[in-house]
């Protein structure tokens, strides 16, 4: 397929999916001052972007997509927000599908991973750049520092060995969170993502299981109460499709899992819904770390 040239001035548009970071992110911009257009997915989008110049796109209308950008004068496009993959079967019983059927297919093929790595290549095979949100918004990422809270004497260990397990994880592309108690990893995040990786650790402590991972000349494992959430980018990390994230719902899981705290990768890691994450922390009793790596 051509490239498409597109001007080299014009707004950034934003591609809206669930959920409330597209809102935060569109507020950011226009704080900045950024000219920005946005583009709800129609029934994915669930905030309201009245305020903002928008225009709705189907993400399986993919022409009708690219001619929204062409008349916005998009000079380049920043995506945010959850977007799942319907079923296959849904999406060819669609007239759009009839339509459009080839293109859906490069989008979607692969997988739910996939789903918007297949979007940014489809854009930028068009003439349109996709840029990360770390590039985009950069003070949307964590700082460096104690967020909120105040972290117990054990936790360093525990965050220094969480941020080294990561890198040492790095290269094999496994996950971007691990969960560490008295220096000892209790879980560490695969394909099912972080809240469930969290969820196993409430799930060994209701079974009283930890107590039985004890080994001879290890420090003792807190049944109860005690452990880090540590979560980072991976060294392959592509920003513009897979932005790590913590929000309200990351600390109530860690809260019912008896962790801590979390420690998170500044400048990496976004914390969503911002003021309600950390008073959600302070209430539970946990602490919020940003780690210069």
């Amino acid at each position: 397929m051509s490239t498409v040239a597109t001007p080299a001035a014009g707004p950034l548009a934003l591609i809206a999916g669930a959920g409330r970071l597209p809102g935060e992110v569109a507020a950011e911009l226009t704080r900045r001052g950024e000219d920005l257009v946005v583009l709800p997915l129609t029934g994915i989008a669930d905030d309201d972007f009245s305020a903002f110049r928008s225009s709705s796109i189907d993400l399986f209308d993919p022409l009708n997509a690219l001619a929204a950008l062409r008349r916005a004068g998009a000079r380049g496009v920043v995506m945010a927000g959850a977007v799942h993959r319907p079923g296959i079967r849904l999406l060819l019983q669609g007239w759009q599908a009839v339509l459009h059927g080839e293109e859906i297919r490069k989008i979607i093929q692969g997988g739910d991973d996939n789903v918007m790595r297949g979007v940014v290549d489809y854009l930028e095979a068009n003439g349109f750049p996709v840029i990360g949100l770390r590039e985009a918004a950069p003070q949307l990422m964590a700082r460096q520092g104690l967020l909120c809270g105040v972290a117990p004497e054990q936790a360093a260990a525990d965050v220094a060995c969480g941020f080294d397990v990561l890198q040492r994880l790095g290269p094999a592309d496994i996950g971007q969170a691990l969960v560490v108690a008295a220096l000892r990893v209790l879980a560490v995040e695969a394909a099912e993502g972080t809240d469930a990786m969290i969820r196993r650790v409430q799930i060994l402590r209701r079974r009283g299981l930890i107590g039985r991972l004890q080994r001879a000349g290890r420090p003792p494992l807190p049944e109860r109460r005690g452990g880090v959430l540590v979560k980072g980018a991976k060294p392959s990390q592509d920003f513009r499709v897979d932005l790590p994230v913590i929000g309200p719902r990351t600390v109530r899981l860690a809260a019912a899992a008896g962790l801590s705290g979390i420690a998170i990768e500044a400048g990496a890691v976004l914390v969503v819904d911002r003021e309600a994450t950390l008073a959600a922390a302070q209430r539970a009793g946990l602490f919020i770390l940003g780690v210069e790596r």
